[in-house]
């Protein structure tokens, strides 16, 4: 067994998360690789995946990334810190990480739910009427109507099971297209570039 795969196998990525003082909640955090306003990756067991820009990895590739050593150097820092013993002999081995397509459908399926429920939250607060006897706006009703049910949707994808995203996936995907809908709608072509993210496949 490598140095690798022994990390792997003591070490969560919760605890990495902790060695190097990042703060979590409901295992989400900014992420590590881009300019992130608000939580966007997710620490599970062995891995992460940020739903915002895609990067994930293992323990060993977040440590790199946070304390900018190469992997083979943060492994042996992980080592040391959580007092796994390996030999300086041991193989310089890095397990190919495969392309996890559900991971993907996961990520694209969360950035459609969370760009529209960010929307919501927008009309709720531009839209909301300034005085009593004023009508209402269509975007401030439709805020009041979708903002919780989404919002528990986004929910799903950071803090339910892999059975639970896999099946609102699988079975929801009405509510991922119209959430795309009304996204290109109302920002029309500046989600140009982005709208292969709309279509959940």
């Amino acid at each position: 067994m490598n140095i690798f795969e022994k990390i792997r196998e003591s070490v969560t990525m919760q605890q990495v998360a902790e060695l190097y003082s990042i703060d979590t909640c409901r295992g989400m955090i900014n992420c590590i690789f881009h300019d992130d306003k608000t939580p966007s990756m997710k620490l599970y067991d062995d891995h992460y995946y940020c739903f915002g820009c895609g990067a994930h990895g293992d323990a060993v590739a977040f440590a790199a990334q946070v304390t900018g050593l190469s992997q083979y150097e943060a492994a042996k820092q992980l080592c040391s810190a959580f007092g796994i013993v390996h030999s300086s002999n041991e193989p310089f081995i890095k397990p190919v990480i495969q392309r996890e397509t559900q991971r993907e459908k996961e990520g694209k399926a969360f950035r459609v739910l969370s760009d529209y429920y960010h929307l919501l939250c927008r009309f709720r607060e531009e839209y909301a009427p300034r005085s009593q006897g004023e009508e209402p706006s269509p975007l401030f009703v439709e805020s009041l109507n979708n903002q919780d049910e989404y919002e528990n949707y986004c929910n799903i994808f950071i803090s339910g099971t892999q059975e639970e995203r896999k099946d609102f996936i699988e079975n929801r995907k009405e509510v991922l297209e119209r959430a795309g809908k009304r996204v290109r709608e109302y920002y029309g072509n500046s989600t140009a570039g982005r709208s292969s993210e709309y279509v959940i496949s």
